[in-house]
């Protein structure tokens, strides 16, 4: 974590709090760099099922709580278990089935169906380009689930989301193995690995993940900033709300879009 940014030991305490709900912005979706983005899209609808659709910069691949999106890949991305952001999970109604619909696809299996912490069964995969997938056994959900963040500081990179972007910190459910925070029905998971063990995800297969804020983006600029995380780039996102980037702690790269007025 670049930027040992710690909150005060009252608000910390608050945040944390099992079950407190705050105030929270929308996690809205993961992208992914690929060589083709449409022919990436319609892989990834074969996998994961769901509506494929033109979006930006590639297509995006659109769950009920959320999309995966692909980007061009202007060089060689890496797999993103080497970076910040290991990989994103999600829910199938049928595991053995969804693992052998990815190996017939091309995508490489990393591990075959097992018990799981979050989910009774998992398995992972990578797909062609490199991204890391948890898929889970879970047919009352069959969507993304989360995406799991690897840092050196998984209670500073906790508070700092707390303390960004709301939601709801639910100790139960990664128990001593990582932090689990809500976003509506969207997780974000945070493990902790030794200092320097992960590459930023920036430019990587699994490049960022996004959030829709209620705020302006320049307050929330403003924010980020004071936390030691200055924007790179904010930028027209025509016919919609403007669009913010940066990187924040251990590396991990974000886009946020700010609430269109209704």
């Amino acid at each position: 974590m670049k930027n040992r940014f710690r909150l005060p030991a009252v608000l910390t305490a608050l945040l944390t709090v099992p079950g407190l709900v705050l105030a929270q912005s929308t996690f809205t979706h993961v992208h992914i760099r690929v060589p083709d983005v449409e022919a990436a899209a319609n892989w990834y609808g074969e996998l994961i099922g769901g509506e494929v659709r033109p979006g930006g910069p590639g297509f995006f691949v659109v769950q009920s709580n959320g999309f995966v999106g692909t980007m061009p890949n202007e060089g060689n991305a890496g797999p993103s278990r080497e970076t910040a952001i290991d990989h994103f999970g999600f829910g199938v109604d049928d595991l053995d089935a969804a693992v052998e619909r990815a190996r017939q696809l091309g995508a490489r299996i990393d591990e075959e169906p097992r018990p799981g912490i979050t989910a009774p069964m998992i398995a992972f995969i990578e797909d062609p380009w490199g991204a890391r997938i948890e898929l889970m056994q879970d047919p009352e959900q069959p969507r993304i689930n989360h995406v799991h963040l690897f840092v050196d500081d998984k209670d500073g990179v906790r508070d700092w989301f707390l303390e960004i972007f709301g939601g709801e910190f639910v100790p139960e459910q990664g128990g001593d193995n990582f932090h689990c925070i809500l976003y509506d029905n969207l997780w974000v998971q945070i493990s902790e690995v030794a200092a320097g063990e992960r590459a930023p995800s920036r430019g990587r297969s699994l490049d960022h993940i996004g959030f829709r804020v209620s705020e302006a983006l320049t307050d929330f600029a403003a924010r980020i900033e004071a936390t030691g995380y200055p924007p790179y780039l904010i930028r027209p996102n025509p016919p919609g709300s403007d669009l913010l980037f940066f990187e924040g702690p251990g590396g991990v790269h974000f886009e946020i879009v700010e609430r269109m007025p209704e």
